[in-house]
């Protein structure tokens, strides 16, 4: 298999479904916990065990509804959906608008356009975006 780096790779996906059935055919039932209503991750126990273990579900189990983060980027540009190629560049209005209200607005309208749902795995495979490596995560 060619090296991709930090690229998206749908033959590398383990749907978290099966990583939980996976857990539990080894160390037993796992017990969910309760997560609050933006979490990105779906928190579990093992009773006997210390500690927790989350799964970030973006590809097998879709959350975009619910998230409500937002990521400013190392260069200055404000991301909705670390999935979505859509960048604002909130350096550019700062510069050129000292008027806190203006950038409120940008701010605003990129998250209205937040959608439900990104795109499916076969179709983000294809989109460019940048890494996380890249963005500053």
């Amino acid at each position: 298999m060619k090296y991709l780096g930090n690229r998206w790779n749908v033959d590398k996906l383990v749907p978290y479904k099966e990583m939980i059935q996976n857990i539990e055919n080894r160390f037993g039932k796992l017990e969910k916990l309760s997560d609050d209503p933006n979490d990105t991750t779906k928190a579990f126990r093992l009773p006997g065990y210390a500690g927790k273990v989350g799964f970030i579900t973006s590809m097998s189990d879709h959350f975009c509804g619910t998230c409500n983060r937002l990521r400013i980027t190392t260069d200055g540009n404000l991301k909705v959906c670390l999935f979505g190629a859509s960048e604002v560049s909130l350096r550019d209005y700062m510069r050129h608008s000292p008027n806190d209200e203006d950038l409120c607005d940008v701010i605003g309208m990129a998250v209205k356009k937040k959608k439900k749902q990104h795109a499916g795995m076969f179709e983000l495979a294809a989109q460019k975006n940048r890494p996380m490596i890249l963005i500053g995560g």
